[in-house]
């Protein structure tokens, strides 16, 4: 593996201007950003110097926060910036079109010091194979890794813990990827539905044109050249066709990711991320073209063979429709409403889905309910006493406002998960590993279940008046 980095992320409060604002950082190493491809648009990223203990607080921001907070300014590099009552250097700007699966506002060097004591810290790590290098030997080179520590560090992991390696694509889209498969499998069958429309209608006007299709026949025209001239008005329509839906589809995407992205990685604020590029034209024009081919052939060359003494013989209001073409019609009506009950069915057990996912109780109430991030940084909050103080404070403050029944603090709201702890049960003799299992935690204050109206199913949150955390 020639290359690695590390990531981790945490939440900053950037200082100055007109008021604070909470961004998102992310701590990484120095060939993150060459790992990546990351484009510089100002400056530069962190040297290996900058990325050890105690390399010095420099910063490099991402072109969204470089253009809403400090107006795209030129002159930036250089300048102080206070993160969490901490003053870093402006060093670089990320280029426009980076598009990291956490949208970071700024990068951190990541400082690792192998010889810290700090726990309850994890990171995320990636690496580009060597050419040649199969998954496979990656895989068997982190097993020996995972023994090696194992045997250093015997009470670190449990027995079926391990170390392992997966490619980027997968760990991306792992969540998303079958509902991406199950939505371009629906659009797939709306384009089939489309082009079997188109298909019929080609079918209706070689019909229509029989008589001026034989003439031409008859002059000299051959199969070839009316098959041809056929398929490139077929072509033609599909490509104005493609070109229409391009644009519907991309005013249509960019407005349903505005109104809910869901969880969809990397599509960037508000999908920014998701733009028409030469990949998106491409491919457009290449099904628009295929497409075109495809629905057009079978009309050109049913009307390309055409029998030219019985075609001559009809007058101007009679058309004949011979059996192939209404065997073709019946087999392209029957292709439509087979596609369209299967779309049909799909969409109503969506909905139903739908429905019941808004019928599920969550165990909470978050009507009403207004939430706001700080994160706490320095020296100053080392001590456990004064985040309790401030956490006090804040709530009492937030309590005397007009309108507010009740508030609360937490490090982790309802469905964001927690932090994983391992514990003991007491009496119980450990048989599987040097623990008795492991659970979720989230640390929250007595009124966080008045807030969110939980239920307390046994026992009682802490009386009113204390201020205590508890984790759940």
């Amino acid at each position: 593996m020639v290359r690695h980095r590390a990531t981790n992320y945490p939440g900053m409060n950037l200082g100055g201007g007109d008021r604070p604002e909470q961004v998102k950082g992310i701590h990484v190493s120095h060939e993150f950003f060459r790992l990546f491809g990351a484009p510089v648009a100002l400056g530069r990223t962190f040297s290996v110097d900058e990325d050890r203990p105690g390399g010095g607080r420099v910063v490099v921001l991402s072109s969204g926060l470089w253009q809403r907070r400090f107006g795209s300014d030129p002159a930036i590099l250089g300048k102080p910036l206070s993160l969490g009552g901490e003053i870093y250097t402006i060093i670089g700007v990320i280029g426009p079109g980076f598009a990291f699966d956490s949208a970071p506002d700024l990068y951190l060097p990541f400082q690792a010091d192998p010889n810290s004591t700090q726990q309850a810290h994890y990171f995320n790590a990636a690496a580009r194979l060597k050419p040649g290098v199969p998954l496979q030997a990656a895989q068997a080179g982190l097993k020996l890794a995972a023994g090696e520590y194992k045997r250093k560090f015997p009470n670190s992991m449990g027995p079926n813990n391990a170390f392992t390696v997966e490619p980027m694509q997968q760990t991306i889209v792992r969540n998303v990827r079958t509902a991406l498969l199950v939505l371009l499998g629906a659009v797939g069958c709306v384009l089939l539905i489309a082009c079997a429309n188109v298909a019929n209608l080609l079918l209706a006007r070689a019909t229509v044109r029989a008589r001026e299709i034989a003439i031409r026949a008859a002059i000299g025209a051959g199969h070839g050249r009316i098959v041809r001239q056929l398929l490139t008005e077929s072509v033609l329509l599909s490509l104005i066709g493609g070109a229409l839906g391009l644009a519907l589809g991309a005013f249509g995407v960019r407005a349903l990711l505005a109104l809910n992205p869901g969880n969809i990685p990397r599509i960037g604020t508000d999908g920014s991320g998701v733009t028409l590029d030469w990949t998106v034209l491409g491919f457009t024009g290449l099904v628009s073209v295929l497409t075109g081919i495809l629905f057009g052939l079978v009309p050109a060359l049913q009307a390309s063979r055409a029998d030219l003494n019985s075609t001559l013989k009809e007058t101007g209001s009679r058309s004949g429709t011979g059996l192939r073409q209404n065997i073709t019609r019946a087999l392209l009506v029957i292709s439509e409403m087979a596609l369209a009950i299967v779309l049909l069915v799909g969409a109503g057990l969506l909905i139903r889905t739908f429905a019941a996912l808004h019928r599920v109780a969550p165990g909470f109430d978050s009507h009403n309910v207004l939430t706001m991030n700080t994160s706490l940084a320095g020296s100053h909050f080392d001590r456990t006493a004064a985040i309790s103080d401030l956490a006090r404070q804040a709530t009492e403050r937030i309590e005397a406002l007009p309108g507010v029944e009740a508030a609360a603090g937490t490090c982790y709201l309802p469905l964001e998960g927690g932090m994983g702890l391992p514990f003991l049960i007491e009496g119980r003799p450990l048989t599987n590993g040097p623990v008795h299992g492991g659970a979720g935690w989230a640390y929250v204050t007595y009124r966080f279940f008045e807030v969110f109206k939980v239920p307390m199913v046994r026992g009682r949150a802490s009386p009113s008046g204390t201020m205590r955390a508890h984790p759940v």
